[in-house]
């Protein structure tokens, strides 16, 4: 069974440090070439949902080509899926049932949310900066 204390024990032996963030989440922290990261790991009774919330914070200014680039990256992502949260934010999320969950299983995914957060955080945050004409430099 994979409850609380597994989650622990494997985020300890994955060297990943984790607070209490609530009665069933947890926040873990990491420093990547894009910035500090933020984990929030949520344990359902039947699965583990870590997301970095928010991903990219549009406060749901979000455009058409947003979503399409979203959708085209979800498709060629193994696990790890962008969303929108309550707020319009886009979100990185990855989802595993904990029926028979392994290390490995749990270590691929986590490892693989930090990848795609460093890959593709600096190309959104590009793309949503507000763009600068000459006069304004």
């Amino acid at each position: 069974m994979f409850d609380a204390t597994t989650l622990r024990e494997h985020l300890k032996r994955l060297g990943w440090a984790a607070s209490p963030h609530g009665e069933t989440t947890w926040r873990s922290a990491h420093a990547t070439d894009e910035g500090e990261v933020e984990v929030y790991l949520r344990l359902h009774e039947n699965w583990l949902i870590a997301s970095v919330v928010p991903f990219l914070a549009t406060h749901g200014d979000n455009s058409f080509e947003l979503s399409r680039w979203l959708l085209r990256m979800n498709r060629d992502m193994f696990q790890t899926k962008f969303a929108y949260d309550d707020d319009g934010d886009v979100v990185l999320t990855v989802e595993l049932p904990t029926e028979s969950l392994d290390f490995g299983e749990f270590k691929g995914a986590l490892e693989g949310l930090l990848e795609a957060t460093t890959e593709y955080r600096a190309t959104l945050r590009a793309a949503a900066a507000p763009a600068t004409s000459e006069g304004d430099a």
